[in-house]
Order: C-alpha cells, then structure tokens, then sequence
C-alpha cells in the first residue's frame, strides 16, 4: 500500500520497525550467547532468540535495493546525498561508544562493568590510550565496543556500487537476473563447503581472498532480490503467507540447531568463527528466512491513518535507533538485574526499554536540532 499524501509505502515502514526490532533483540541476546551461562536455560533461550533475528540485516539490504534501484541520480550526486548521511553520525556515535570504557575508569567503575556492556569484550581497558587508538581507527575498522557498525561499513560499499550495479538492472534483461540470482545462491553454500572441504575453497589461498564466486558473492543479492520482489508476486495472500512461514521455519531450523550444535562444544572465545557459521547473514538458512519475513509483511494492508503515521515516523527515527541502541542495552540490563526476570521476560523488557529509548532520544533530537539531526542520527 502506497499512501496518498506522502507516497509512502506502508509496508516497507512496518518492515523497517520489524528488521530494527530484529537487531536490537539479537543484541539483548549478546550476554546469553557471548560467554557460558551458569543457567542451562539462560544459554538455551539466548541461542533459540538470537537465531530467530537472523533475517534483520539482510531485510535492511533487500528494503534498500527496494527502494534505491534503480538509481536515478547522477553517481556524484547519489554518493553525496547518501553516503554523508551514514558515515558522519557513525563516527559521531563510534567516538561516544570508544569514549564509553574510558568514562568508567574516570568514575571509578570496575572494568567488569565493561564486559556487562559489551559482551564481546573479553580483555576491556580503561585507558586513555586504548580509547585514542581506536578512535584513530574509524575510519578503517571497528571492533566489539562498536560492534553493530559493521553494517555502516557494508553499507556505504554498497552505495559506492549501486550506480555501477543500477545500470545493469536497468537493462532488465531475465536472462542476466536469473543467472546472477543463480550464481549468488552458490556463494551462499561458500561459508558452509569451506568448513567441510578446505578453508581454500575455488582459487582463494593465503595470497589471494578472491574466489570463482567472489564477485557475485555478499549482500548485492540482496539488494537485487529487493528491487525484484517490490511489486510482489500474483498468488494469493493464503498461499504467500503459507510459503513464507515454510521458508522461515525451515531457514530458522538449520539456523538455531547448527548454531546451538557448535555452540554446545565450543564457547565464542575459543573459536568465533565456527561458532557464528550459521548465523553469518549470506547463506541459504538465513536467505530463506528473510525471504520468508520479506513477502509475508508484504502482503499485510495497513489502513489506519494513526498507524501510517507511527509507521512512518518509526522508519524517520530508525537509524538514529541503529546507531545508538547498543550503548543502552547494557545499563538497562545492569538495571533490570535486581528483579531476577526469566531470561525471556528480560529480553522482552530490554527490548521495550531500549527501543523506547532509542525513538524518544531520536524523536527529540528532531525536535530541538532539526538542521543537525541527520548528521547526528542520519
């Protein structure tokens, strides 16, 4: 449904508050699945959750190819508009986040309360220097206090490609989309027949990353699936709703029995790799999932005026959510300790608190700086 005053497409802005829904749970999940759980149950719920949120990047990606392709800007004028617009409030954001470890020494805090915030740092510093030197490097890596800024850099490398990508999808040629499709669905068994046959797998070695399938490898599938499946397909609602609850439940399937396969004899410190193999965004489980969320949502009418408008307002504040929601789920969840909430009704309370926060704090940053806004919350 595209509403009338603002042309705004309803159901990509209810998937958009889905997918930023996705990644803050996937986040409140961290402390479960970071480290071994004194609770067996903690451990479980942390896996069965966090596999469920696997399709949130990839929906991100297909809703900009939706969106965005094909570009009808010139290419100077598309990187200007997009590319400042991601790449100033992430390093705005990445200096409060590397700023975070600091403060806590300045406050006298323990250093364990680092590891409360950011479960993935195993060895924190509350050093000035250690701070200076990962700020320094913004502009070329991110490390576990910054955790979910990986996206901004996928991101802006698929905006440098889109104008060259674009004018390939302007031809619309079927033939070239089904082999590309075909192809990039081989990339995504990549990860899995390198666990299986060699760690060099099609041409790549110590001296070389690039593989057969590397350039039709990542998330430009799912920018292409996006652009293709915007005007939906012609069967009925019944039976999309059907095939999309089968290929997510299948997709999920695979996903939280492999991870919590390799995560039963291996913790994340010992092998990160092997533990996040079937949680990695490009391969077919996690395809399928999000595939399986995308035409679903798709078929969902929303008529109510108020809604739209929340929807849309959602879809306004949701980067600023993105950037920021990681830096709050840790104090929520040092807050929320003293109740002793099961593991679930814990994840479901810091996803409501940091969500909330996280579109309030954007909500008025809109408000009382809107000239400033998106170089502070895109």
């Amino acid at each position: 449904m595209i509403t009338k005053e603002t042309n705004r497409i309803v159901w990509v802005d209810l998937l958009r508050l889905i997918a930023m829904l996705m990644v803050i749970t996937a986040h409140c999940t961290d402390m479960y699945n970071a480290r071994p759980q004194e609770d067996p149950m903690a451990g479980f719920w942390g896996m069965f959750i966090g596999s469920m949120m696997r399709p949130s990047v990839p929906l991100f990606a297909m809703m900009t190819g939706l969106l965005l392709l094909p570009v009808k800007a010139s290419p100077s004028e598309f990187y200007r508009k997009r590319i400042p617009r991601v790449v100033i409030p992430m390093v705005l954001w990445s200096v409060l986040y590397y700023l975070v470890p600091w403060f806590t020494g300045l406050m006298g805090l323990d250093k364990s309360i680092i590891s409360v915030m950011f479960p993935y740092v195993y060895e924190p510093s509350q050093e000035l220097g250690a701070t200076l030197k990962n700020i320094a490097q913004i502009p070329f890596t991110f490390n576990f206090y910054t955790t979910h800024m990986w996206y901004i850099y996928m991101l802006i490398g698929l905006y440098l490609l889109m104008p060259f990508f674009s004018a390939w999808v302007k031809m619309n040629d079927k033939a070239l989309t089904k082999t590309y499709l075909i192809l990039w669905g081989i990339s995504l068994l990549l990860p899995y027949l390198m666990q299986v046959i060699s760690p060099f797998i099609f041409g790549t070695c110590h001296w070389n990353a690039y593989g057969t399938f590397h350039y039709f490898a990542g998330f430009t599938g799912y920018l292409l699936l996006g652009h293709l499946m915007a005007k939906g397909n012609s069967l009925a609602t019944r039976k999309v709703v059907a095939l999309g609850i089968i290929m997510y439940l299948a997709g999920y399937a695979v996903t939280y029995f492999g991870f919590s396969t390799i995560g039963a004899k291996y913790t994340y410190a010992e092998a990160p790799e092997l533990t996040q193999l079937f949680w990695l965004f490009c391969t077919p489980n996690v395809a399928l999932m999000a595939l399986g969320v995308f035409m679903i949502v798709q078929r969902i009418k929303i008529t109510s005026p108020k809604v739209q408008a929340i929807l849309a307002n959602t879809t306004k504040c949701s980067f600023g959510a993105y950037l920021m929601h990681y830096i709050l789920i840790g104090p929520i969840i040092i807050l929320l300790a003293p109740l002793k909430l099961p593991t679930v009704l814990c994840v479901i309370c810091s996803v409501i608190l940091v969500f909330g926060s996280c579109w309030a704090l954007t909500a008025l940053i809109y408000k009382i700086a809107p000239k400033w806004a998106k170089y502070i919350v895109g």
